[in-house]
């Protein structure tokens, strides 16, 4: 059935080497109340288990299938823009993410969302689209297209942008930024922060560049007085049971 991450991992290529169908209107809506909601962060979904940031498909689509009939409701970050401006939002509202933008998260994660109709988000790092073992602009404009998934920005190269120059900064961020705007057509609010590094002066070229949203790899969930542009996100390794799964999202 199944076809066969940003911390710094061996045996994975590029970056990683750095570090019940239900419709909107079936959707029950509710008034937004809750200062808390899951982020859920993944990178790789293969059979090949070669390092911890890699899900097997069989067990990411126990996980999914487990998030679907507890009556969680996946969104997107444009969807969040209600949580921000104190609108409505499904009940038990997630978010799914998946950053780097690997070639599985199109052959293997999204055929899994689209059967179970789950949304998600995809932090693609810009310059690496195209590249082996990454999606092509063809496979990114098809998941958008189907109202499953939506693109982020995971910057240009997935570089350490604590380390980085200020030229440097707005290229990997704002470049990245109108790379994928042009290349998809519309555009991005949402950014991960490479491997989750980032400062003041790295937050505030995020939000010059335009940005609504951006993510950590902060464990826990997502609450406003984090700030939106340092949310925080609950990974997903490898190698955890579907009991302890379970127990974060009940």
């Amino acid at each position: 059935m199944f076809i066969n991450g940003c911390e710094q991992e061996a045996n994975l290529p590029l970056q990683l080497h750095i570090e019940k169908k239900q419709s909107a209107t079936e959707t029950q809506l509710v008034s937004v109340n809750t200062e808390s909601i899951p982020i859920v962060m993944y990178h790789s979904i293969s059979n090949n288990q070669s390092n911890s940031l890699t899900v097997h498909s069989e067990v990411f689509y126990k996980q999914m299938e487990h998030l679907k009939n507890s009556g969680y409701n996946t969104i997107t970050f444009k969807d969040l823009m209600s949580w921000k401006t104190d609108q409505s939002l499904p009940d038990k509202p997630i978010l799914i993410t998946f950053d780097d933008g690997y070639l599985d998260n199109f052959t293997v994660a999204y055929p899994i969302l689209e059967k179970l109709q789950m949304k998600a988000t995809i932090f693609a790092t810009s310059d690496y689209i195209g590249s082996p073992n990454h999606l092509n602009w063809s496979q990114a404009k098809e998941m958008e297209q189907s109202g499953i998934i939506e693109i982020g920005v995971h910057t240009r190269h997935h570089v350490d942008l604590t380390k980085s120059n200020q030229l440097q900064l707005v290229d990997e961020i704002s470049g990245a930024k109108q790379r994928l705007e042009k290349g998809l057509g519309h555009p991005i609010i949402a950014f991960a922060y490479p491997s989750g590094k980032f400062n003041k002066n790295v937050i505030q070229v995020v939000k010059r560049a335009g940005f609504e949203f951006a993510v950590t790899t902060k464990p826990g969930y997502a609450e406003k007085k984090q700030g939106y542009l340092t949310l925080h996100r609950v990974r997903i390794p490898g190698d955890q049971s579907l009991a302890a799964f379970i127990r974060k999202f009940p």
